[in-house]
């Protein structure tokens, strides 16, 4: 399973840095722990894994932030395929494949 995650407080104004990278953190920790992928980009996080380990790493990321916040805002979009894995770095290695070929 392959999950991009978005989440950041809704009531810490306008930057939220500061937040952000104590789930961050977390979500690396997570993953290096449980095995997992994870890429950090300036828009969302990429975890890949097993259904009960992402959902895991995001229900802990997200406590992380409701601890220091009172409205937490969570995007994820999933993509579960049976029949592949290392789709991070599998996928972005395609798309540059093809680009090189114009």
């Amino acid at each position: 399973m392959l999950a991009q995650v978005s989440i950041f407080p809704t009531d810490k104004g306008a930057s939220v840095s500061e937040y952000v990278v104590d789930a961050i953190r977390y979500i690396r920790s997570e993953c290096r722990h449980r095995g997992m992928g994870c890429e950090v980009t300036s828009m969302a996080t990429l975890i890949e894994g097993g259904m009960d380990d992402v959902y895991g790493v995001v229900i802990g990321a997200h406590r992380i932030l409701r601890a220091r916040s009172d409205r937490v805002y969570l995007v994820m979009t999933i993509d579960d395929r049976k029949d592949r894995q290392d789709s991070i770095t599998r996928k972005k290695a395609r798309i540059e494949e093809l680009l090189l070929k114009g």
